[in-house]
C-alpha cells in the first residue's frame, strides 16, 4: 500500500490551468466538477479524479483504455482491462490536501477493500474542543470520550487525538465500502496505546498506516487501511526517514501539468 498527497491552494491553480485539465476526465467527472459552486471545491474534485488516472499511467494504460466503475455504495474501482495485478485505490481530502491509497487488489473484488482518510487539525470557529468533542458524542465510545478530555492534557495533543481516531474510523469505513451504512461508535481507536477495535475486539488481516502531514503552519493527519487476509494485523505509524516513499508528495500545480502531459 502507498500513499500520493497532493498539496493545494486554491490561488496556485489557474483558470487556465483548470480549463485545460478538465479534458483529461470523462464527461460525468467533468459535469460533477462543474456543479460545484467554488472554484476550490472543483479543483479539489478534479485532483481526485485526476490522481488514479495518472496512477494508471505510471502502470502503462492508454488514457482512452482508462475506465471506472461504482459500486453501489458508490465506491469507485478500475475496470480498465488488463491491470495485473489488479489495483485497488480510494481518495480523500480536506482543506489543502487531497492523498490517494492505492495497493495491489487482494480481498473484495471489484472495488478492494481500501480506504484512506485526511483532515486538517484545527478546531471549529467559534467552538470550544469540549464542545466540538460532544457534537458528535454518539459517535465516540466511552474510552475515547475519557482519552480525549482527561484532566490535564494538552488542548494540541487532545485535538490530533481526536482527528486520529476519526480518520481511523473514516478509513476503515471506507474501506469496507459500506458508505454511511457503518456505526462509528462500533470502531474504536486507542491513541495512546496504538490499538483499534471493532465490536470490541481486533479486526483480522487488516494494515492500517497512520501518517502526518505538514503544509506550512498546516498541520494534517490520515489513515490509510486495507484489508490483506490472514490473521494478523498491523498498525503501524509512516515515519519517512526510514519508510521511503510510501508516501509521495506532490504540488497540486506541477501535479496537474504533469497530468496534461501524460494524459493527452
Amino acid at each position: 500500500m502507498q500513499v500520493w498527497a497532493i498539496s493545494y491552494q486554491p490561488s496556485s491553480i489557474t483558470e487556465d490551468l483548470y480549463q485545460r485539465a478538465l479534458p483529461l476526465v470523462d464527461p460525468e467527472s467533468r459535469s460533477r466538477i462543474q456543479r460545484f459552486y467554488r472554484r476550490e471545491d472543483a479543483c479539489r474534485c478534479l485532483i481526485g479524479r485526476l490522481l488514479p488516472r495518472m496512477l494508471l499511467r505510471e502502470r502503462g494504460v492508454r488514457p482512452e483504455l482508462m475506465k471506472f466503475g461504482a459500486t453501489e455504495a458508490g465506491k469507485p474501482y478500475i475496470t480498465s482491462s488488463g491491470i495485473d495485478p489488479p489495483i485497488g485505490f480510494n481518495v480523500s481530502h480536506d482543506s489543502g490536501m487531497v492523498v490517494m491509497a492505492f495497493a495491489e487488489g487482494r480481498c473484495d473484488p471489484p472495488a478492494y477493500r481500501i480506504g484512506v482518510d485526511v483532515m486538517e487539525v484545527k478546531l471549529p470557529p467559534r467552538d470550544t474542543f469540549r464542545g466540538f468533542v460532544h457534537t458528535v458524542g454518539d459517535q465516540l465510545t466511552s474510552l475515547e470520550h475519557r482519552l480525549l478530555l482527561s484532566p490535564g492534557i494538552d488542548p494540541q495533543e487532545a485535538l490530533r487525538r481526536f482527528y486520529l481516531l476519526w480518520t481511523m474510523k473514516e478509513a476503515y469505513t471506507k474501506a469496507l465500502g459500506l458508505g454511511l451504512g457503518f456505526e462509528f461508535r462500533r470502531v474504536e481507536y486507542n491513541v495512546p496505546d496504538n490499538v483499534l477495535t471493532v465490536d470490541g475486539v481486533v479486526p483480522k488481516g487488516w494494515e492500517f498506516v497512520v501518517f502526518d502531514l505538514n503544509q506550512e503552519t498546516t498541520r494534517y493527519v490520515g489513515v490509510a487501511a486495507r484489508l490483506v487476509g490472514g490473521e494478523a494485523t498491523q498498525l503501524t505509524h509512516y515515519d519517512p526517514t526510514t519508510d521511503g516513499e510510501w508516501l509521495s508528495r506532490f504540488d497540486a500545480s506541477t501535479f496537474i501539468e504533469k497530468a496534461i502531459d501524460e494524459l493527452h
